[in-house]
C-alpha cells in the first residue's frame, strides 16, 4: 500500500502572505498624523491672516459708495470704472408689516359645526374591552382596568347582547381621549373594539 500523505505536501503551492496587521496600523497612524498636521496648519494660517473689519449693521449705513473697478490696460495705465448700485425701494422689506396688517379669512362656522358633529358622534361611541358570561369575571376585569386609570363600567346582560356581561369605556369628550384609552388598552394586552352604543 502506498503512502500518499507525503506526495500531497510536495504538490501544494506555497501560500502568499498578505501584509501584516502591523503595516496597516502603521499606515493608519501616519495618515491620522498627516490629517492632524494639516488641520493645525490650516488653523494657524487662518489665525495669522488679516482680521476683517467688523461689519456695520444695515441701519447705521446711510449711503453706500459706488464700487470702483480698476482694470489694468497697458504698462502703468489703469482705468477706473464706476458702477452705480441701485437703491432699494422704501418698502423693500414688508413681511413684518404683512404679518401685522394682513388678515386671513377663516370660516369659523364650518369649524364649529364639524366640532359639534364630532362631539355628537362621541356621545354614542364606546370602547368594548371584553365580555364575560359571569359577573365575577367582568368585575375582576373592571377592577384591573381601574389600576390602569381607566374608568370602565360593566353592562349587564340583556336580550340584545346575548346574555354577556360587557366591559366598556366611554363615552369620551374628545377623540384624543378615546385614542389615548385605546392605546393604553392595546399596550396592556386588551382588545379595544370601538363601536356605537
Amino acid at each position: 500500500m502506498r503512502d500518499y500523505s507525503t506526495q500531497a505536501a510536495r504538490h501544494r503551492r506555497p501560500e502568499k502572505k498578505g501584509p501584516s496587521a502591523a503595516v496597516g496600523i502603521t499606515l493608519s497612524i501616519v495618515l491620522l498624523g498627516a490629517v492632524a498636521t494639516g488641520l493645525i496648519w490650516l488653523n494657524q494660517s487662518a489665525s495669522t491672516a488679516e482680521p476683517e473689519e467688523p461689519r456695520q449693521p444695515e441701519a447705521q449705513i446711510t449711503e453706500s459708495p459706488s464700487p470702483v473697478i480698476e482694470t489694468p490696460t497697458n504698462s502703468d495705465q489703469t482705468t477706473t470704472v464706476q458702477q452705480e448700485v441701485p437703491e432699494a425701494p422704501e418698502n423693500f422689506y414688508t413681511f413684518y408689516e404683512l404679518l401685522i396688517t394682513g388678515e386671513v379669512p377663516i370660516d369659523v362656522e364650518a369649524g364649529q359645526s364639524r366640532d359639534e358633529a364630532v362631539a355628537e358622534k362621541l356621545k354614542s361611541t364606546i370602547i368594548q374591552v371584553a365580555s364575560f358570561r359571569t359577573a365575577e369575571a367582568a368585575e375582576d376585569t373592571r377592577v384591573a382596568l381601574l389600576f390602569l386609570d381607566l374608568k370602565a363600567r360593566v353592562i349587564p346582560p340583556s336580550e340584545t347582547n346575548g346574555g354577556w356581561y360587557r366591559i366598556v369605556l366611554g363615552p369620551f369628550k374628545t377623540v384624543r381621549d378615546m385614542r389615548a384609552a385605546a392605546d393604553v388598552l392595546t399596550k396592556n394586552g386588551y382588545n379595544a373594539l370601538v363601536r356605537r352604543e
